[in-house]
């Protein structure tokens, strides 16, 4: 079973001011460095959720996943090599780098590379207090896929996720757990990063942190709102030099895993968009915006 997004791993040209934007403005905390990577980490016991490696042109590098047990990795490892769009990139193994923890790294149907890893080595870290307005963890991460049946069906079956809510046809929302998802996809013309979410402790420090933002200079591309799908909040800013999107959030919905949950498909309108009806409406060039551009990272595992 899949627990939680553990990290996502980004390739910027300009490492120094991505890390100043994520370390500086978005206050996650700086946990180590090495030649050309970041670490960085959150309230919460993760080894990092976040790193950076200084490469020619954007790319995402890996999205890492978190299993309860070794088991489940194996498991999940198999799957992949039984399948005909997975490839294994790595076998599960012990490693022995910073995090610890049993992987498996692979290629997914469209050639992004996830990482599965169980038993990594806890951080010691400050929880975050009342009123902080540093993000507690990784909520949430958003795909765009060119093949959204496809992905769809690779990762039920890899990760036998469950698919909670869809907009019309356009997204559909997974979930592991109570959590009401935590990936979802969108149909685009290519592969891409559609926008990691940070978590942050209640809609307070949900304020205060868009708020802080806005102070230093950073408008919203959109937001503050609440959607309609999954009840989450959402501000969504963009890392000025990679131009990768980011996202406050807090407050998602929660699954009664004792009662069964029936898949509701919304309309793809301005209420489904935002219930509160504060933001911005979502325009052409938002929607832009979080398609980005063609994953340059596809097909290319990282080389660390």
């Amino acid at each position: 079973m899949i627990t939680h997004v553990r990290s996502v791993a980004l390739g910027v040209p300009d490492i120094g001011a991505a890390r100043e934007f994520f370390e500086k403005h978005w206050q996650l905390d700086l946990v180590g460095t090495d030649a050309d990577r970041v670490f960085l980490g959150a309230g919460c016991q993760d080894g990092h959720v976040l790193r950076l490696r200084a490469v020619s042109e954007p790319r995402v590098d890996l999205l890492s996943l978190a299993a309860a047990t070794d088991a489940d990795v194996d498991a999940i490892a198999e799957r992949v090599a039984a399948h005909p769009l997975g490839r294994l990139v790595s076998e599960p193994a012990t490693w022995d780098d910073a995090d610890g923890g049993y992987r498996v790294r692979f290629l997914d149907c469209e050639g992004r590379t996830v990482e599965v890893s169980s038993g990594a080595r806890p951080r010691a870290f400050r929880p975050v207090e009342p009123g902080e307005s540093r993000p507690i963890g990784i909520s949430h991460v958003v795909l765009n896929t060119a093949d959204l049946p496809t992905a769809l069906a690779f990762y039920r079956s890899i990760f036998d996720f469950q698919v909670t809510d869809w907009v019309e046809d356009i997204m559909v929302f997974l979930r592991s757990g109570t959590a009401h998802h935590l990936l979802a996809f969108t149909r685009a013309p290519h592969a891409s990063l559609n926008h990691v979410a940070f978590e942050l402790r209640g809609i307070d420090e949900f304020m205060r942190a868009t708020g802080t933002m806005m102070q230093k200079g950073f408008a919203p591309l959109w937001g503050p709102g609440r959607h309609g799908v999954g009840a989450n909040t959402f501000t969504y800013f963009q890392e000025p030099s990679s131009r990768f999107v980011a996202e406050y959030t807090t407050g998602m919905l929660r699954i009664d895993p004792d009662h069964e949950w029936v898949p509701r498909v919304y309309p793809g309108n301005a209420q489904t968009s935002d219930t509160w009806g504060v933001a911005a409406a979502r325009d052409d060039a938002v929607s832009a915006t979080l398609r980005g551009c063609p994953d340059a990272g596809l097909w290319q595992p990282p080389p660390v």
